[in-house]
């Protein structure tokens, strides 16, 4: 693609010889807070509705990625053909219902098979528990969404009894149990932290009693 190739010319250049002496002092470390903000970035374009800026965005987030593979290759650690071998390899291991020759006609079936499929991936360090995997830096609310949806695919609590309803209602009444919480003068943020740790370490109890079962 053209316009990728010529992407990736300006980038030799602003990390080669007489580049940009900031580009070049970047370190994995030093680019965590760009990655962090031009993500939020994409989501609050998508949010306005804006395609011009989401596509804005999306370069800047793109670009992020070329910026990481370019410190990667000067140190020798993996270049951006590592990065898209590894992603394409990955889509392609994990679909095996469009890429192979697996039958999966339902969400359900796929979502099974594609949990099995990335518990079975060489290369992964062994993970103990089913909540293994969820980034501790994103924040609480999403952290308990994908904590939950963990707790329902292993049986550890049921959706079944649980009404459905629409964002905008759902958003009302996250906003009035802000509006609690101010009164109460309670961290939400806080206490939902603290509640999911009760039940991540109740998750886990369960976890390690069935594994010493089995043995």
């Amino acid at each position: 693609m053209k316009a990728f190739d010529e992407l990736l010319e300006v980038a030799e250049k602003l990390h080669g010889p007489g580049g940009c002496p900031w580009d070049h002092k970047q370190t994995f470390f030093s680019l965590q807070p760009y990655v962090l903000e031009e993500a939020h970035e994409v989501v609050e374009a998508v949010d306005g509705g804006n395609n011009k800026e989401i596509a804005e965005e999306l370069g800047d987030l793109l670009y992020n990625v070329i910026f990481y593979a370019k410190i990667a290759e000067k140190e020798g650690k993996f270049s951006l053909v590592d990065i898209l071998e590894t992603i394409k390899n990955k889509l392609i291991r994990r679909h095996p219902h469009v890429f192979g020759d697996i039958e999966a006609k339902t969400e359900e079936e796929i979502v099974k098979n594609w949990h099995l499929i990335k518990k079975q991936e060489e290369g992964k360090s062994e993970r103990v528990s089913a909540l293994d995997g969820i980034p501790d830096t994103i924040p609480s609310i999403a952290k308990a969404q994908k904590t939950v949806k963990v707790f329902a695919r292993t049986k550890f609590l049921s959706l079944e009894n649980i009404e459905p309803k629409e964002e905008g209602a759902i958003a009302d009444d996250l906003f009035k149990l802000i509006l609690v919480a101010q009164k109460s003068e309670v961290d939400l943020e806080g206490a939902l932290r603290r509640k999911m740790a009760l039940l991540k370490e109740e998750f886990k109890n369960l976890e390690n009693s069935l594994n010493s079962s089995e043995k």
